[in-house]
């Protein structure tokens, strides 16, 4: 592998950080607005149940004592219809916030899956790239050692120019060894 590829593997895993970094942190973002959004419910909601309760005791204290006996059934069915109502938004609030509380845990795991996923992924590509770079050095090594035994076979005169050509010309001996399963090879002789 030569240093541009490299570079570039480098550059792709700087930028894989960089993006899970980016995504980590727009995670952390989600969970907080979602955080005060299902505290401001939770408040809103306490609110209006403490609100009705407020109203329906002075309510019922003043109707109570202007006329205790005559009122006290009138004052129920007026009031029966609010505060059904009102405990009805307490619940719709209450669920609301649980269902926000629901999907900050959810988020929280799908965040960690996807640093967790992230994370895998740059080792299998920190891998890929040493496995790479380490065929690419035994290969390199096997071409040189090839290269060495071609330099040695030319100082000792096993191969040379022709005498009667430019071609290349390879001395296999007066009895030439074969090679290769079909012996399609000469082994040459120093």
């Amino acid at each position: 592998m030569d240093g541009g590829n490299i570079d570039d593997v480098k550059q792709m895993l700087v930028k894989l950080a960089v993006i899970a970094e980016q995504l980590d942190t727009r995670s952390r973002g989600a969970l907080q607005r979602i955080d005060a959004s299902a505290t401001a419910l939770d408040r809103s909601a306490q609110r209006w149940t403490e609100g009705g309760d407020d109203f329906s005791r002075r309510m019922l204290e003043t109707l109570g004592a202007q006329a205790r006996d005559s009122m006290a059934g009138a004052t129920r069915q007026a009031l029966a219809p609010l505060d059904a109502q009102l405990r009805q938004g307490a619940e719709a609030a209450k669920w609301a916030a649980d269902a926000l509380a629901e999907q900050r845990k959810l988020l929280g795991r799908a965040q960690q899956s996807l640093v967790r996923r992230g994370l895998l992924a740059l080792l299998v590509g920190a891998v890929l790239a040493a496995g790479g770079s380490g065929y690419l050095a035994w290969r390199n090594l096997r071409a040189a050692a090839l290269g060495d035994d071609v330099l040695h076979a030319v100082h000792s005169g096993a191969i040379v120019r022709c005498p009667d050509s430019q071609a290349l010309c390879v001395r296999i001996g007066a009895s030439p060894r074969r090679s290769g399963p079909r012996g399609e090879y000469l082994l040459v002789q120093p």
